[in-house]
């Protein structure tokens, strides 16, 4: 997922991927079929059947840096996430800069599926806060991750 090395400016896309350039200023793969849809600051990129989402966020960097975004991220889950547990966060880089990797599970989008299995990456870069982040059903999570290392692989600002 990291690497101190400098990203192309146009990423390839893996097998069974499109590259998504997005209005709002960046690139990544999404598996081909992926619909874009905004809510509020949020872009999301959703399978066609809602199973899988990946979500990009881009705000003013926080105080105290990616760690500190998800660890105040992860106590409000319960919060903003009904049904928030396992929640986990972990210290990471992305391209040799700090970040940090939360994953938890939670009720879902009271649309039938399910749990779901969220994986969500939080940086920063040219003083702006990035995160990308994708959630599945529980039994889809290794699928989940998956897309959400491409996504996280191939993410570039344009």
């Amino acid at each position: 997922m990291t690497s101190p090395t400098a990203r192309p400016s146009s990423p390839q896309a893996p097998q069974g991927y499109r590259i998504a350039k997005d209005p709002k200023g960046f690139a990544l793969a999404v598996p081909e079929g992926f619909r874009r849809q905004v809510e509020g600051a949020r872009v999301f990129y959703e399978s066609s059947d809602g199973t899988y989402r990946i979500g990009i966020e881009e705000a003013a960097a926080g105080r105290g840096g990616p760690l500190a975004a998800q660890r105040r991220a992860d106590a409000s889950g319960p919060r903003d996430n009904p049904g928030y547990r396992d929640g986990r966060v972990s210290e990471t880089t992305r391209n040799g800069r700090p970040a940090a990797l939360r994953e938890f599970t939670w009720d879902g989008l009271r649309d039938g599926k399910g749990d779901r299995r969220s994986f969500d990456l939080c940086w920063e870069e040219g003083g702006r806060r990035f995160d990308v982040w994708v959630s599945a059903p529980v039994g889809e999570a290794a699928q989940a991750r998956r897309y959400f290392d491409a996504a996280v692989d191939t993410f570039v600002r344009r």
